[in-house]
């Protein structure tokens, strides 16, 4: 114990919160080790510096906060109508990524957190330097393709990562705070982020930065003529650009028109087709579960359960691809997991970080676009249930709240 509390004051814990914070947000993008390294780090000092009545007095008197706990504890106690422990094991882990936002919000200073977003750029400007080598054939890296050059995760999770580095330097564009030869470099950065999300497979980060920019323009600009026409103007010039440049972007458009002529006509073997056959199964789940779900554990043998009960307009294959996969919703996922009162526990944690006070203007639009495309692509993929973009959450929430904060606990 004398050896510990040793330990605990020679640490200082304002500048360990600091480089912690922006070694995770630079890394965050190019490693699935570090992410896992330092989402344990974190609430391990945090735990270590001690003095809890004043974390939990400062945890409690934040609503964003306030509504994280509830959220989390009804989850938690949803493991007691849970039968799959080996799932519920699972998420519970990922759950436990949450407490980065209680780390991040009680200790980061808000003049710290523009540098902390900074770091986050850099890490992605690493991995897309490294997504245009593999596209234009100067190396291989890992499982990355010419066709998708996601150099360090899943598709999917990277265009949600580029949809949001787009916005955000989109929205530094739009900004007052930044110099010309400042904005020439980020407007060259904004390109080749756009660039890089059009050469992806990744439809979810492609339709949540639609929502986002028009989300924008209304922050920046008000409703009017004006903003209207700027924002026709970008979604034409961006999304045209990439139609015409990107045959993947191309290829990716005409299979989701065909997938939805395809459901017109009662066919659901396809992409879109199977996201709204989640839809129909939830329905029939929540008939017989709609307070509480099915618990945290049981989404997989629940949704196996109803295949085998109901017949769905799908074939086998289909039927056997739903059976072994999540809900591509999360949503539907907290529909099913844990009921309507999950849902508004849900619900209630997007409204309180939309209605968080931060004085600094830049940076409360700023979260105001981040929960656009995260909650976007979250109608799409449940991003809770994915490490990379889970932690992205976790970061970015953590640092808002921050920022909200009156105070933080003073650093020893």
């Amino acid at each position: 114990m004398n050896s510990l509390m040793s330990i605990k004051d020679r640490i200082n814990f304002e500048k360990f919160y600091l480089y912690a914070t922006l070694f995770f947000a630079f890394t965050l993008p190019l490693s699935r080790t570090a992410v896992s390294f330092f989402i344990l780090l974190l609430p391990i000092v945090f735990i270590l510096e001690g003095n809890f009545k004043s974390k939990f007095k400062l945890i409690w008197n934040n609503k964003p906060l306030q509504a994280i706990v509830l959220f989390l504890a009804f989850n938690l106690l949803s493991l007691l109508w849970s039968e799959d422990y080996s799932d519920a094991q699972n998420v519970v882990r990922l759950y436990g990524y949450w407490l980065v936002i209680f780390t991040l919000a009680l200790s980061i200073h808000k003049n710290d957190i523009q540098k902390i977003i900074t770091f986050f750029l850099y890490g992605m400007l690493l991995s897309e330097l490294i997504a245009y080598g593999v596209f234009f054939e100067l190396w291989s890296f890992k499982h990355a393709t010419i066709n998708n050059p996601s150099p360090f995760m899943f598709w999917i999770d990277y265009s949600v990562f580029t949809a949001f580095t787009s916005i955000l330097l989109l929205s530094r564009l739009f900004s007052n705070n930044y110099l010309k030869k400042e904005k020439f470099l980020m407007f060259l950065f904004f390109l080749s982020t756009t660039g890089n999300l059009f050469l992806g497979l990744g439809r979810t980060g492609q339709v949540a930065l639609i929502v986002a920019i028009v989300v924008m323009i209304i922050l920046y600009l008000k409703i009017n003529f004006k903003s209207i026409l700027i924002t026709l103007a970008l979604l034409l010039s961006i999304y045209g650009a990439g139609f015409i440049l990107s045959d993947t972007f191309k290829t990716r458009v005409n299979s989701a028109v065909h997938d939805i002529e395809n459901i017109k006509n009662s066919n659901y073997d396809s992409s879109w087709g199977i996201r709204v056959v989640y839809w129909m199964i939830t329905y029939d789940i929540l008939k017989e579960n709609p307070l509480f779900g099915v618990g945290i554990g049981d989404y997989e043998q629940t949704i196996q359960l109803f295949l085998e009960k109901k017949s769905y307009p799908i074939s086998e294959a289909t039927k056997d691809f739903i059976a072994k996969s999540h809900a591509h919703n999360q949503f539907l996922m907290i529909l099913i997991q844990t009921g309507f009162i999950g849902l508004l526990l849900m619900l209630n944690i997007i409204y309180q970080l939309l209605a968080m006070r931060i004085k600094d203007d830049a940076l409360k639009k700023l979260s105001l676009l981040f929960l656009t495309i995260y909650f976007v692509s979250s109608m799409a993929e449940p991003l809770w249930l994915k490490q990379f973009t889970l932690a992205l959450f976790v970061l970015f929430v953590g640092i808002f709240v921050a920022a909200n904060q009156t105070k933080i606990y003073p650093a020893k």
